[in-house]
């Protein structure tokens, strides 16, 4: 199957083919991810948000996506646990050959319902790769059976235990996609405005979830088509979210200028065909207007999720390196 499909997506008649009626209604969508959605409707791949979560978790896993970059070599690939507030949290450390004093903590996607360590490898041996950093990805706890803000609290826990074996003079960022991003967003906010401890000093963010309330003008523009639809935001939404929580509270994109001023340089890649691509626009101009350092990446032909098509799509790889490139930038010491 990876095979085929990354055949497919090399053969540049195919590609046309398979792509052109897309790439004609929407100029601007990449033609290589145009033709993955339409090998995705050929397939007839079944909608996540018509499974329970427990299978939605293992058709993630076994469906592992041929179009993920192939595992980088690293030196060494350790396995721990940290303390976390209702258990221990598992921890995957990757260190890339030549790697410098700097670590980032990653945080995966999967709307705080699926997702894993072990789904998204490929994805974390890349970003160690190409930053030459150590990379701790965390798998915190999911919805429904823990519902938010159960996942902030483990990737905070997480931060500070991963934090303290950063050897000195060595920096430390948080990252992660879609739903990661939101986590390293939090994250990020919360070691700045406790007071104590150690904070973030860089944060690189792959489409993240910035507004919980969901009222940007492009969840109805991009609902349909393109892999990531609003019902599957909405099916997420669900099981992550309490019916009582505040959904206004939740959203960085609405806090108060206070809560975000002082915020860690930030990089953001957002795609432009992505139901969240608006908030993710709109919080990178707001944290500019704010004095953050802000390097904002907007991939116009690209989809939600092409972190994990950074194997077969260029233009993906060319975002993943572009975006890993500034996040290494920010950590040189």
């Amino acid at each position: 199957m990876r095979v085929a499909v990354r055949g497919a997506l090399a053969a540049r008649p195919l590609v046309r083919a398979l792509g052109g009626r897309r790439v004609r209604a929407h100029p601007a969508l990449d033609p290589q991810v145009a033709a993955v959605l339409e090998l995705e409707r050929i397939a007839r791949i079944p909608a996540m948000d018509s499974m329970e979560p427990a299978a939605a978790r293992k058709f993630a896993v076994d469906g592992l996506s041929p179009l993920d970059p192939d595992p980088e070599p690293m030196d060494r690939v350790i396995d721990v646990t940290v303390p976390g507030p209702a258990s221990s949290i598992p921890v995957r450390i990757y260190v890339p050959p030549g790697a410098g004093r700097s670590w980032i903590v990653y945080f995966h996607g999967g709307g705080g319902v699926i997702g894993s360590i072990a789904a998204s490898d490929p994805a974390t041996r890349l970003i160690a790769a190409r930053t030459r950093c150590t990379v701790a990805s965390v798998d915190y706890r999911c919805g429904p059976e823990h519902k938010h803000p159960a996942a902030i609290d483990d990737a905070v826990a997480a931060f500070d235990a991963i934090a303290a074996r950063v050897p000195a003079g060595g920096r430390i960022a948080v990252s992660g996609d879609s739903f990661g991003g939101y986590l390293a967003v939090r994250v990020e906010h919360a070691t700045r405005t406790r007071g104590r401890g150690r904070r973030s000093d860089a944060q690189g963010l792959f489409y993240p979830i910035v507004d919980y309330t969901f009222s940007s003008p492009s969840l109805a523009r991009n609902a349909e088509g393109y892999l990531l639809t609003r019902s599957l935001i909405d099916w997420f939404t669900r099981h992550y979210v309490n019916p009582g929580d505040d959904r206004r509270a939740m959203s960085p994109l609405l806090w108060a200028d206070g809560e975000l001023r002082g915020a860690a340089p930030m990089v953001m890649s957002t795609a432009g065909f992505d139901p969240l691509v608006d908030e993710g626009d709109a919080y990178a101009e707001r944290l500019a207007k704010l004095g953050v350092a802000v390097h904002h990446h907007r991939n116009a032909g690209l989809i939600h999720g092409f972190l994990s098509m950074s194997g077969a799509v260029h233009a993906a790889r060319a975002a993943v390196d572009e975006l890993c490139d500034d996040v290494a930038a920010l950590l040189t010491v």
